[in-house]
């Protein structure tokens, strides 16, 4: 009997937080363009599955070219989407796999590259390439 309550106590609690996931809004925290063919795109919020990632670049692409005349543009060939918060580099070993932008020129100018939900790929012969990161593949990825 324990086990049932603890098992339907679980799965309400994933339900739950699926259904909170879901109906926050993406956030765009910012948008850089270190180098001539990658544009890094820093979001809150983004969707939890392959499919609602992807349908919300389809159905956002647009604007983000308003935004920003590089997204699209024919030199960028990757997009990089990074869900996180900007940090501060503090010059030691502990952040060396932070991505530093000096297009910023506040001193918390860098971000991890750790949560990649979505990175984008665009082929000079016309092909896109979608390539997703879930919740499971950055756990075990830490192990």
């Amino acid at each position: 009997m324990i086990k049932y309550k603890s098992l339907t106590t679980l799965l309400a609690a994933t339900l739950l937080f699926i259904v909170y996931r879901s109906i926050l809004p993406v956030k765009i925290i910012g948008v850089h363009r270190p180098g001539e063919t990658l544009a890094v795109v820093i979001v809150k919020n983004f969707p939890l599955t392959r499919h609602g990632k992807i349908s919300w670049w389809k159905d956002h692409q647009q604007q983000l070219q308003e935004m920003n005349g590089f997204i699209n543009s024919p030199e960028n060939h990757i997009i990089l989407f990074l869900q996180t918060e900007y940090k501060k580099d503090s010059g030691t070993d502990h952040d060396s796999d932070l991505l530093c932008f000096k297009d910023m020129s506040d001193a918390a100018n860098c971000v991890s590259k750790d949560n990649r939900p979505l990175l984008i790929w665009h082929y000079p012969d016309g092909r896109t390439e979608y390539i997703t990161e879930n919740i499971f593949q950055r756990f075990l990825r830490h192990l």
